[in-house]
């Protein structure tokens, strides 16, 4: 009984102390990019999932002072819709720590990649609850340029 109650609270422990380096390690890149001072920037973002959108990804989102300027699809035309609102949720670099954020402390296992200039995250990879089918996202960000 004391050896199965020493691996749960190792077990916890070790638990705790990965979930806090993948913060600590968000939070570095966060102010890598808080530092960076770009404030007008271009990218294009890929949502992978099991969702009905897979035709207009790549989705071009311009970006400036925190605000989405425009996003456009594969197909060049605007976003609109429940497409666009989809896209809004990770339309900024700040939305995207937002999600980085909220899913290390709530999914069963993310994986995050940081641009090594900005600190942005270049990659999420999600998955909500291990066991479960066809809940994983991704986000991904290619192509991107500070403008101005």
């Amino acid at each position: 009984m004391k050896k199965q109650t020493l691996f749960i609270v190792l077990l916890i422990l070790s638990l705790a102390l990965s979930a806090c380096g993948a913060s600590s390690e968000l939070d570095r890149n966060r102010e890598k990019w808080e530092s960076s001072g770009v404030s007008h920037y271009r990218f294009e973002l890929t949502i992978s999932c099991f969702c009905p959108f897979m035709d207009i990804i790549p989705v071009v989102v311009e970006v400036k002072d925190g605000k989405i300027l425009s996003m456009t699809g594969a197909d060049g035309k605007p976003l609109t819709g429940d497409f666009r609102a989809t896209f809004e949720e990770a339309g900024t670099v700040e939305a995207l720590f937002a999600i980085a954020q909220a899913n290390l402390a709530e999914a069963d296992e993310v994986e995050i990649t940081y641009d090594p200039q900005y600190g942005y995250p270049a990659a999420i990879k999600v998955d909500r609850i291990k066991l479960a089918v066809d809940d994983e996202i991704s986000y991904y960000i290619g192509s991107f340029k500070v403008l101005e």
